[in-house]
């Protein structure tokens, strides 16, 4: 694509983007203060987990699409456009982080819901290897040989498959983003299993935690998966409503789907998002498992 004239969908393209991740920042940052300042919620490794992951997301796709915003709105300053594109490849390292981290939540849930027996060093290590992912995908990016890149007439941050070995790491790095969430998945599908037959055999009344493990695990899957395979795999046509619908599916599946799966299905946590006495307490649900651990 050439250089052209600003115009005015770029306009407002860069305020769409820059007003949505300006609004649902605070509302994440408010599920992570939670989890962080109150003692019932910290002690809990399922929430340590699920902090490490809201940190990732809120720090690495804001940043560069608030600036792809403003790359936008501002059009061919230098300046900004080069900002923009240091603080862009954050996100897809984050994406391959968070994802890691995910699975991480889910042996979590697994050894806790089905009583298994194991170190924890051992979550604490995948934990590791998920922030060392991102890291290399940054350090990656960052160089002559990958290029994951934004201009000001973009309406979507894009490989560059023809610099280096960029179309091999887009390639390779698709299945570095899917294996994790497969397997997270699978995981999910063998704790509503072993929940449905504890049901079955003990009479235990798990409704509610089968339905918010199911859910949560299949909207994530779907939204994050489908999200994947359309950019990598996907040819569909190069045009700006689609970008810029690409560009808002990244931002919503980052920082809006989170928030609102604990909106909608964690009734006390809801509560406490909108309590602010400090003393005021409400007994506590491991998100995504419904079970205290």
């Amino acid at each position: 694509m050439t250089e052209r004239e600003r115009t005015l969908p770029d306009i407002l393209a860069g305020f769409t983007y820059i007003i949505l991740c300006v609004a649902l920042l605070p509302v994440y940052i408010r599920f992570l203060y939670i989890f962080i300042t109150k003692a019932k919620y910290r002690s809990l490794e399922c929430y340590r987990i699920m902090v490490q992951m809201g940190i990732i997301q809120c720090t690495t796709m804001s940043p560069g699409f608030i600036t792809f915003g403003l790359a936008k709105i501002i059009f061919y300053d230098w300046r900004l456009t080069r900002l923009a594109n240091i603080l862009i490849v954050l996100d897809p390292a984050g994406a391959r982080a968070e994802t890691v981290l995910g699975l991480v939540l889910a042996m979590n849930r697994l050894k806790i819901i089905c009583g298994l027996r194991y170190p924890n060093w051992i979550h604490t290590v995948v934990a590791a290897v998920a922030w060392l992912l991102g890291l290399c995908y940054v350090v990656l990016l960052s160089t002559t040989h990958f290029s994951y890149m934004l201009e000001p007439w973009y309406f979507l941050p894009k490989y560059d498959t023809a610099q280096g070995f960029t179309k091999e790491l887009q390639f390779y790095g698709y299945y570095v983003y899917a294996t994790p969430m497969v397997l997270t998945l699978m995981i999910y599908i063998y704790i509503i299993g072993y929940l449905i037959r504890l049901k079955h055999v003990h009479r235990a009344k798990i409704h509610d935690r089968e339905s918010s493990i199911f859910i949560y695990a299949v909207s994530k899957f779907i939204v994050d998966f489908s999200q994947a395979a359309v950019y990598n795999h996907v040819h569909l046509p190069d045009t700006p409503i689609f970008n810029f619908s690409m560009s808002i599916w990244f931002i919503l599946s980052s920082l809006f789907l989170t928030p609102a799966l604990y909106f909608v299905l964690y009734k006390n946590l809801r509560k406490e998002f909108f309590t602010f006495r400090r003393n005021y307490t409400l007994p506590i649900r491991s998100i995504s498992s419904g079970m205290h651990s």
